[in-house]
């Protein structure tokens, strides 16, 4: 959430204390120090199983899976399933 200081030449609630925009995106707005809409979610810049903070020993909700790549050379003769015509 963020904090507001009063500033006394403008007579209006300036917001200060920011935290980093690298990390953190703010969502809403605040028409003064007590509408309390403004908020600051904070999100990752890698995939989440790749950080340790969060899945410590590896340990990841996600499914994992190992894929293979199938053939990359082509067909090598000609089938029932052959699209190519000479």
């Amino acid at each position: 959430m963020p904090k507001y200081k009063k500033d006394p030449r403008l007579n209006i609630d300036k917001e200060y204390g920011n935290p980093p925009r690298e990390l953190y995106l703010p969502l809403g707005w605040d028409e003064n120090a007590n509408t309390k809409r403004k908020h600051y979610r904070h999100f990752e810049t890698d995939e989440l199983e790749n950080i340790s903070e969060l899945f410590p020993n590896g340990a990841t909700p996600f499914n994992c899976y190992k894929l293979t790549r199938g053939q990359t050379r082509g067909i090598q003769n000609e089938g029932l399933f052959s699209f190519s015509h000479h």
